[in-house]
């Protein structure tokens, strides 16, 4: 009899064990982004809407660093999104590559460092091929806020200071040539 109870002790004991331990996964998948958060903005990428919102080939986007609003063209044709990247100068820290670059804000210039992801060689119409960094950035156009690869390029003689490619895109947004700044983005703290 003694011996029943033990063995169907030991059953519930494994039982609450099991639980408990799946229940400890669970609170521990959800807690790992918020300690690999590196600042402010790192958790700030908006979940995959139900419907996606239309926007015009031009939008205005704040650009997080330096949490600045600029100029975008809309290039559904582009994988990648471009930003204006001017005085670009490789470095190395604690033997990773990164970037220095200037980004402008009309005449006022902010100095960015980061890390480079990789270097792209960009195909471009009747120009040779260019080799460009690859940094990750947040891009927020309206309520959509992600960190994306962008590209660094100098983009002083185009119109736009940054062109956003389909790695923004995706997921969230249509494009309505017709249409011209349909969302102001939305503010974050500095």
């Amino acid at each position: 009899m003694i011996l029943r109870i033990r063995w169907r002790y030991s059953i519930f004991l494994i039982l609450m064990l099991l639980l408990y331990s799946s229940s400890l996964i669970e609170a521990a998948e959800k807690i790992i982004p918020l300690t690999e958060q590196n600042n402010t903005f790192e958790n700030l990428n908006t979940e995959k809407p139900d419907t996606k919102k239309t926007i015009g080939a031009l939008e205005n986007v704040r650009l997080v660093p330096p949490n600045i609003v600029l100029k975008a063209r809309i290039d559904t044709g582009a994988k990648t999104t471009s930003i204006d990247a001017r005085n670009i100068t490789p470095f190395e820290r604690n033997g990773k590559q990164w970037v220095r670059f200037v980004c402008m804000d009309g005449k006022k210039e902010h100095t960015i460092e980061k890390k480079v992801i990789k270097t792209v060689q960009i195909k471009r119409h009747n120009k040779p091929s260019q080799d460009r960094y690859v940094v990750k950035m947040r891009i927020v156009l309206g309520d959509v806020s992600q960190l994306i690869s962008v590209n660094l390029n100098d983009r002083d003689a185009y119109m736009y200071p940054i062109l956003i490619g389909r790695n923004f895109l995706q997921d969230y947004f249509v494009v309505d040539v017709a249409k011209k700044y349909q969302f102001e983005p939305m503010k974050l703290a500095k």
